[in-house]
């Protein structure tokens, strides 16, 4: 009978991580960012015609998919590599979400986001940080080499697990984006362990540096509407 010990590392074995086939990993490279760019096209396109819309979004999706230097995937996986699952799947889902419900709709709205999904974003940003101390060799662990390894896929899961069961009640009370957070992450860990897309490691499935600063970014601005919000009702309040 195995002992706990023996146990323990196994679970945190990164010797004979499970990497993804390079073809597989070429051919994901410009299909993650086809995704991501035609995303971005769409957010900026917002005021356009739903038409105009869509056609640019898809326009800028194939120019991506093309082989060779003419892509911009080529340039932007030499600088960046692969962005990470969830920015992609949170993309298909804005994408989604913004075409059901019309313009001006989308799952990272600040008005719809539920405490899960808050929550999400907030570990996204310090998992960010861990990772930039463990790149600086600041940390007394290879923080980054437990991606590689089972348990870091068993403890998000158990923490997407977590989201859903403490907040998945919200449903039933007509609040259906308090389960976005943990079906995003239940999502992405599923896509992660059936590809091991994009590295084999769990950390880069689960954030990237781009989006790790659109979270802060994003915190930042919550955190100054609110200030500005609260400074305009304090005269009222006195008063």
């Amino acid at each position: 009978m195995m002992d706990l010990s023996a146990l323990s590392d196994l679970l945190l074995s990164t010797g004979n991580p499970v990497l993804p086939a390079p073809a597989f990993m070429r051919l994901a490279l410009p299909a993650i960012w086809a995704i991501v760019l035609g995303s971005g096209a769409l957010l900026l396109a917002g005021r356009l015609a739903r038409p105009y819309r869509l056609g640019l979004g898809l326009l800028v999706a194939v120019w991506t998919l093309l082989p060779g230097p003419a892509s911009p995937a080529y340039w932007l996986g030499l600088a960046f590599q692969t962005p990470s699952l969830m920015t992609a799947v949170m993309g298909l889902a804005w994408f989604w979400d913004r075409e059901r419900r019309g313009p001006g709709a989308g799952v990272m709205a600040a008005e719809s986001s539920g405490p899960a999904l808050k929550i999400l974003a907030a570990a996204g940003i310090a998992l960010g940080w861990i990772l930039l101390l463990d790149t600086l060799a600041w940390l007394p662990v290879s923080v980054y080499a437990w991606g590689f390894g089972s348990a870091a896929v068993g403890a998000v899961a158990i923490f997407a697990t977590l989201l859903w069961a403490v907040w998945g009640t919200a449903r039933a009370k007509g609040r259906s984006p308090a389960l976005v957070g943990p079906m995003l992450m239940l999502c992405v860990l599923t896509l992660f362990v059936l590809t091991r897309l994009p590295s084999g490691n769990l950390w880069d499935a689960l954030i990237d540096p781009w989006l790790w600063v659109a979270l802060q970014l994003g915190w930042l601005f919550s955190a100054v509407r609110r200030l500005i919000t609260v400074r305009r009702l304090s005269p009222a309040i006195r008063v």
